[in-house]
């Protein structure tokens, strides 16, 4: 269990989901996709449907710790543009059956989510691709997918939680087989860094001073969040190798522009082991 301010943060190992618990008890996943199989089957490759399989394992976790708000980060549906038949009958079952077990459920639309708006059940509240900003206890909590820039506010966050890289690690057995295992990545974020990439995409010149240009030009002052990337919760997508890619290879603006230094970021298996930084890892791929 971590502590930031009054706000308690437990990975649910082996589980790649968290809860956050304050006021509220909230369980977070990210990066559902549920339809991949649909995608799958134009490929000639045959699964049986897995929404009931991914719903089970949210209920169970949600049976086992008993949130009143379940919050997922994005691409819960994986057809684009388009909605497959598939999503169209399976989401609107997924998330009624969600809210009959939590009081609140919120979805972060990702870069997967297009028109989900139109097959989300009356309860679900969905937030833009930007994010959205929780504040609980005093600590504010920073929740977006990851494919797009943030909104200025959620900068001012004490903790950036993101999808979007389905991040794994790639470790080589003595017998010289490669293996991939989906990872928590974590650390802490350079402000000044933060700042500058995001003036920059504006248009305005790199500043002396990025924290305080930000601060006059947005209206936000910018702190040092620590920044938690999510292992997708489906367990059949693919995965980006977070030692074995260079930082120009993670997706979304945030980490392709070097505005979050992952280098030293911190590696956990989905059980809980340390491996280690991102950069002590990369000599194992």
């Amino acid at each position: 269990m971590e502590r930031l301010k009054g706000l308690k943060i437990r990975l649910l190992s082996p589980h790649p989901a968290l809860l956050l618990e304050a006021s509220d008890r909230i369980l977070m996943a990210s990066d559902l996709h549920i339809g991949l199989e649909h995608e799958l089957s134009k490929m000639g490759i045959s699964l049986p449907n897995q929404a009931e399989r991914i719903l089970g394992s949210l209920l169970s976790l949600v049976e086992e710790h008993r949130p009143n708000r379940v919050v997922l980060l994005g691409d819960i549906k994986h057809a684009v543009p388009i909605t497959s038949f598939q999503e169209r009958r399976e989401i609107p079952r997924f998330f009624s059956r969600l809210l009959e077990e939590v009081e609140a459920v919120d979805v972060v639309r990702g870069n997967h989510d297009a028109n989900l708006q139109q097959i989300l059940p009356e309860g679900v509240a969905i937030h833009p691709s930007r994010g959205f900003l929780l504040e609980e206890d005093g600590c504010r909590v920073a929740l977006l997918h990851g494919h797009a820039w943030p909104y200025p506010r959620l900068l001012t966050a004490d903790l950036l939680l993101m999808g979007h890289n389905h991040p794994t690690v790639l470790l080589r057995t003595p017998s010289g087989v490669r293996l991939s295992q989906r990872v928590w990545v974590k650390g802490r974020c350079d402000g000044s860094k933060l700042a500058e990439a995001y003036l920059n995409q504006r248009g305005v010149k790199t500043p002396e001073n990025p924290r305080e240009v930000f601060k006059e030009r947005l209206g936000f002052e910018i702190g040092d969040p620590e920044m938690i990337l999510f292992p997708a919760f489906n367990d059949l997508l693919g995965g980006l190798p977070i030692n074995a890619e260079s930082p120009k290879s993670l997706l979304g603006p945030l980490l392709r522009t070097g505005a979050v230094d992952v280098e030293n970021f911190e590696v956990y298996l989905l059980d809980g082991t340390y491996l280690g930084k991102v950069s002590f890892l990369r000599e194992l791929a």
